[in-house]
């Protein structure tokens, strides 16, 4: 091994060959963790954000087409891409997005602690990054936005490291900006990249800073804002309707949220700490801790790793809700310190945390991976709905969930005339429940076919009771799938249809608190807990 200064080991080309093979085997690892999985219907939020992508471009209306949402384009363009290919080729997406965070880890492993930390680096992240238990086996947003988050702090390493750091800095920032426009919630790396230039201009005479630092990373994190707003403006609902969509609509859907009778603070102590300790995340936190305090002396390298560490964690903190797959977010962050820490412990020690930690991941990923196959198949229910209106589902009919299963209108294969997809949606944005009732009201838009997901005063909503009312005016059941009851217009209730072959759909005897609503089944608690 070659050094080129203190901080920066150049791999020769042996050692280049080793981790190439070493990143191969751990791209193995995430394929042979995820493929029992590829065949899991689609979540909640997997098949929604498939629906709003495959239906993007061909309908005129609201954001995305003839839906609304509050996540940004890039994560529609992936999913665009992934749906091209069905259910596989969403699922291929996760994939690829775990084999490609795995190479950027070991590269800032390896960059600023060497080849041993690169591949401990890589196995902690191609196995966390395939936990059944974070439900990153599925192509969750997290897995997705990890990617460029991750190799944006690369870019900022290797910034770090050149003599002229102005490319460098500025893919930093693009990347930077790109996985702010897939999930909102990361702007940890950006704020990692004005803190390294911050220290970089506190401890000049050390790192020669220049002033054009700042306008290249800054060049970097404008470009892609400015081709959003661009195409929003031209195309869409314009940059007032993407900034709430984007931002608006997360603070009001937090100040909802924390409003609710089971709280952040129940749902933190309920379901989040299992899902650290479970996951094996809470133990790798002591060991990039340990290694952050050990490289203390060098600011520049340390600070914006920490940012990237400790923001992580606080964007999941301060989302209100505790998901399994929300705590994707940090992983990236914890392999790369956790293998630069147990690069430098004895061997002794390496082999009994890494026994210790293998051993409480395989415990945790093969009791829920069996529950999630074998006891309780997540979806079913909805894949029930979803065959029963597509056998007796004309070419024109549309369909309306209440108040939302984002992943059925998926499934089903319709079009909705009610651009909100989430029932998060309709409690949140304005005026959403008077668009609901505004749509049964209209005769050429109302749906052909309604399913009750919830009942229609879940989460307080219809208050008045008028939704309700509608419905019983304009509609009348025709059948019950696995406890979900179906409607049709009446004017189209002469139609001869196919019953349901399905009986009540097993269950998974969950507890109700799972959930923040006690109106949730304990099926669908399974599914939002691993969509």
């Amino acid at each position: 091994m070659t050094v080129l200064d203190e901080r920066v080991e150049v791999p020769t080309p042996r050692t280049r060959d080793s981790l190439i093979r070493w990143w191969l085997l751990c791209a193995g690892v995430v394929v042979l963790l995820r493929t029992p999985f590829i065949n899991v219907p689609l979540g909640i939020d997997e098949g929604g954000g498939s629906f709003v992508a495959r239906a993007w471009g061909s309908t005129d209306g609201s954001m995305y087409g003839g839906s609304w949402l509050d996540r940004p384009p890039l994560l529609v363009l992936v999913y665009k891409i992934g749906v091209l290919g069905g259910d596989l080729g969403v699922r291929l997406v996760g994939m690829v997005a775990a084999v490609l965070l795995v190479a950027g880890t070991m590269a800032i492993a390896q960059r600023i602690s060497g080849a041993r930390a690169a591949r401990i680096a890589g196995i902690l992240t191609a196995v966390m990054t395939s936990s059944v238990v974070l439900g990153a086996v599925f192509t969750d947003n997290e897995l997705i936005a990890s990617v460029p988050a991750t190799y944006s702090i690369l870019a900022l390493m290797r910034a770090r490291d050149a003599v002229v750091p102005h490319r460098w800095l500025f893919v930093s920032g693009a990347l930077a900006t790109c996985a702010l426009l897939v999930k909102q919630s990361f702007a940890e790396v950006l704020v990692a990249g004005a803190v390294f230039l911050l220290v970089s201009w506190v401890t000049r005479a050390r790192s020669d800073f220049r002033w054009s630092w700042l306008g290249w990373w800054l060049g970097g994190v404008a470009t892609p804002v400015l081709v959003t707003f661009a195409w929003f403006e031209a195309y869409s609902v314009g940059v007032r309707g993407f900034v709430y969509a984007a931002a608006g609509f997360r603070l009001d859907s937090i100040a909802e949220i924390t409003g609710a009778p089971q709280g952040a603070g129940f749902m933190l102590v309920r379901l989040g700490l299992p899902i650290l300790i479970v996951s094996g995340c809470v133990f790798l936190v002591p060991w990039s801790v340990a290694w952050l305090v050990r490289r203390r002396a060098d600011p520049q390298l340390v600070l914006p790793l920490t940012a990237w560490l400790a923001l992580g964690f606080l964007a999941v903190a301060g989302g209100g809700n505790y998901y399994p797959h929300y705590f994707i977010q940090p992983v990236a962050a914890l392999a790369v310190l956790s293998g630069c820490a147990l690069a430098v412990t004895g061997r002794r020690i390496l082999a009994s945390a890494t026994a210790a930690l293998v051993l409480v991941l395989a415990v945790g990923n093969v009791a829920v991976g069996t529950t999630l196959q074998t006891v309780n198949p997540p979806q079913q229910r909805t894949l029930a709905v979803a065959d029963y209106l597509q056998s007796n589902a004309r070419p024109d009919d549309t369909l309306y969930v209440l108040y939302a299963r984002a992943n059925l209108l998926y499934y089903a294969d319709m079009t909705t005339p009610y651009p909100y997809s989430w029932t998060q949606m309709v409690r949140t944005v304005p005026n959403a429940e008077e668009r609901l009732r505004d749509m049964l009201r209209s005769t050429s838009r109302r749906p052909t076919w309604i399913v009750e997901w919830q009942e229609a005063t879940i989460f307080g909503m219809d208050a008045s009771g008028e939704t309700r009312r509608l419905i019983a005016k304009h509609y009348v059941g025709v059948d019950e799938i696995c406890g979900k009851q179906v409607l049709i217009r009446r004017d189209e209730a002469a139609r001869t249809l196919r019953k349901s072959s399905h009986g009540e759909c097993a269950t998974l005897d969950l507890p109700r608190h799972l959930g923040p609503s006690e109106s949730r089944t304990p099926e669908d608690s399974a599914d939002y807990l691993w969509q």
